[in-house]
């Protein structure tokens, strides 16, 4: 087991020096461009990347994070859930335009058939935005280094405290999961990233309607932070695992120490790039959401 999380935490640290360097990640993404008298044939839709609409599509124009700007014309919807949308004097909408956390800039000539919804950022919408700003790469490295920093260290901090107060509420159930996590890592780890990706399946069209729905867009971060729960529980059941081999006999001590040592190489790579920080918390904190389902939330390790 011992050689298990020293080769886990390895891999961690070996992966966070290979990211990109911050000066690649602050190019910035190009843009999808529509040049005037080119027409699409059905939707448009991108992650972080601008688009421009010069030419026609005929079906809808969705973005996540990236800014739209249209001046010719689309036959449906225009979406940007994070990002902003202008259109200029030449743009024709024949559906509806939705910002919600970005805002809607529009000229007095532009044409929209529907309703323009978000010309002020919505209720809740910072909270996608925010979200978006994290995970998306930043303009510049000089701009971007201190407050990626402390974002990563704070989410890693909020995470440490949490996790040790799951060790210190639940002792005999966390001691359970590091017990099924000792007796089978490998199945502990399969079973976590197995229900990982199926909750992803199911959670990402589910947050898409929310998110479309004004009323349900508070929901986004309470449903979030509940969805982070049982993470949570399993890397307190892995702390304790792997801290009960370095302080032996202290619970709560040993509990936050190994811990720490699960989370200061993720707020490491966090810090340098998000993405790889958020895909390794998850990468690791699934083999104690495994061990948490597989010992019935600890309890059937302890009666075992």
């Amino acid at each position: 087991m011992r050689r298990w999380m020293t080769l886990l935490t390895a891999t961690i640290i070996a992966i966070g020096m290979a990211s990109p360097p911050r000066h690649a990640l602050a190019q910035g993404p190009r843009p999808v461009t529509v040049a005037a008298g080119q027409m699409i044939r059905g939707d448009l839709a991108s992650f972080d990347q601008p688009i421009v609409i010069d030419g026609t599509v005929e079906g809808d124009v969705t973005s996540w994070s990236g800014t739209i700007t249209v001046h010719g014309e689309v036959r449906g919807d225009v979406v940007s859930y994070a990002g902003n949308i202008d259109l200029g004097p030449g743009a024709r909408v024949r559906g509806s335009v939705l910002s919600l956390g970005g805002g809607v800039a529009h000229a007095a000539e532009a044409s929209v058939a529907g309703q323009v919804l978000g010309e002020r950022p919505l209720a809740g919408g910072a909270i996608v935005s925010n979200m978006a700003a994290i995970l998306q790469p930043q303009p510049s490295a000089a701009a971007s280094g201190l407050p990626l920093a402390l974002i990563s260290a704070a989410l890693a901090l909020i995470s440490l405290i949490l996790s040790v107060t799951c060790a210190a509420i639940w002792p005999r159930r966390t001691l359970g999961v590091s017990r099924a996590l000792r007796r089978a890592p490998g199945r502990s780890l399969a079973i976590g990233l197995l229900t990982t990706a199926l909750a992803a399946l199911l959670l990402l069209p589910l947050g898409g309607l929310i998110a479309l729905s004004l009323v349900g867009l508070p929901l986004l971060l309470p449903l979030a932070l509940v969805l982070q729960a049982p993470y949570l529980f399993g890397l307190a059941g892995m702390g304790r695992a792997m801290g009960e081999r370095l302080l032996p006999g202290g619970a709560s001590a040993a509990a936050a120490a190994g811990i720490a040592i699960l989370l200061v190489p993720l707020g490491v790579v966090g810090a340098v790039s998000p993405l790889w920080g958020l895909a390794l918390f998850y990468l690791v904190a699934s083999a104690g959401l495994g061990a948490t389902i597989l010992s019935r939330g600890g309890a059937y390790a302890l009666r075992a």
